[in-house]
């Protein structure tokens, strides 16, 4: 089977898991996914990832956070750009995400990064996802 939208299985193997309090989820290995995995955990929506070898397979394991009382850390993830539309910005664009509770993820020239920092350091690019 072809995976059109390898983000998108990632965003929803992330979501799902987070609704049944699994304590992680695996991945499909890629370098771009280690990137946004990597911005979701300096902005502390995942506690932690690794990247595993099983049956010869590379995986990214995705440690989730939870906060005491069983409360997910994480409400929502929203696709934004698909493959089939693409959804730019400019740096005065920024959007800013449920009243700067949560953060979009982009992808820019500098690389992957939160609107927060995008804005910081001025540059603009494509919205893949939303995160609360």
């Amino acid at each position: 089977m072809v995976m059109t939208d390898p983000i998108s299985d990632m965003l929803t193997r992330i979501r799902n898991g987070n609704l049944v309090y699994k304590e992680y989820v695996d991945v499909p290995y890629s370098k771009m996914k280690e990137e946004i995995l990597k911005v979701l955990k300096e902005e502390k929506y995942i506690k932690d990832y690794e990247c595993v070898t099983e049956d010869k397979r590379k995986l990214l394991r995705v440690y989730l956070l939870y906060l005491p009382g069983k409360r997910r850390v994480i409400n929502e993830i929203k696709r934004i750009s698909t493959p089939g539309r693409r959804i730019y910005v400019d740096k005065k664009n920024i959007p800013v995400v449920k009243e700067g509770y949560g953060i979009a993820v982009l992808t820019t020239s500098k690389g992957i990064m939160s609107n927060k920092k995008a804005k910081e350091i001025g540059i603009g690019g494509e919205v893949l996802f939303y995160i609360w």
